[in-house]
């Protein structure tokens, strides 16, 4: 088995439960990766704003999918960005509204490539549980009507995330059949469901990657522990699912290891040195 490109998910697998990680483990082991030629990705479904702040030490050393791979950054720089139609945002937004009721949606967000934005209306304590996904987030006025022209950004996604009490199977089947054509709907956990162009998924981020590094598939190993982490997990055959990932995760693929609080994919990653 030859290595030469590591990928891991964020939230529920590479982070613990207290939104962090074992800095000095990591510190230790990425310039081990690195003097092994391995590439180390952190692929998330929130904004690369966020994994900036997460990897500021180490982000000169890494490269990023964010936003479920609609954004895709290498050596610092934006290698690809995959941006909604405007008209694609505007359905969108306007299949929220009508199909769902105020109850039954706990947040919304639109992301762009510069900026998350929510509603200005949004109470303090729902701001600040979103800031903690999306470290850049701006309020603005009316979301449900905001175009990439007033934002003066190219938006990639769209996310809405449903109360606890909400039949979350049945809104989710509810939206994604709502949905533009050339759209769709991934689940990234807390009930919550983001919506990009029907080719962005981590899988097509990490394809940019490889292209640039001249990478196999079967030269990647991945981690994750969500619908949204099975595209990248399917890539290759060393896709390792976390203890605590959902039962659908586990039973399509073939490697395990231990959970987001025991360290899991550190104690892999510690294997390939």
């Amino acid at each position: 088995m030859t290595i030469k490109l590591v990928a891991f998910d964020m939230d529920g697998t590479f982070l613990n439960d207290e939104n962090t990680y074992n800095h000095q483990r990591f510190a230790e082991l990425l310039p081990k990766l690195r003097a092994r030629k391995i590439h180390v990705v952190a692929a998330s479904g929130s904004q690369y704003q966020r994994l900036q702040t997460q990897f500021q030490e180490f982000q000169d050393h890494m490269d990023f999918v964010s936003q479920n791979g609609a954004v895709v950054h290498s050596n610092g720089q934006p290698l690809k960005v995959t941006a909604m139609p405007a008209d694609a945002v505007a359905a969108t937004l306007d299949v929220i509204q009508q199909k769902f009721t105020a109850d039954e949606i706990a947040e919304h967000i639109v992301v762009g490539f510069k900026s998350a934005y929510v509603d200005q209306r949004i109470s303090q304590g729902a701001y600040d549980l979103t800031h903690r996904y999306y470290g850049h987030l701006q309020r603005v006025a009316d979301l449900p009507t905001v175009t990439p022209t007033r934002l003066n950004d190219q938006i990639t996604s769209i996310g809405i995330t449903f109360q606890p009490h909400v039949d979350f199977t049945h809104v989710m089947t509810t939206l994604r059949h709502s949905l533009p054509a050339e759209l769709a709907s991934q689940t990234s956990g807390y009930n919550t469901e983001l919506i990009s162009e029907s080719s962005v998924n981590k899988a097509a981020g990490l394809r940019q990657l490889q292209d640039k590094y001249q990478i196999a598939d079967d030269e990647i190993m991945t981690f994750g522990d969500n619908e949204n982490d099975l595209s990248m997990l399917q890539l290759t055959p060393y896709g390792y699912a976390v203890e605590n990932a959902t039962p659908t995760v586990k039973a399509q693929v073939g490697h395990f290891t231990q959970t987001n609080n025991d360290e899991g994919v550190l104690n892999v990653l510690s294997t390939l040195v």
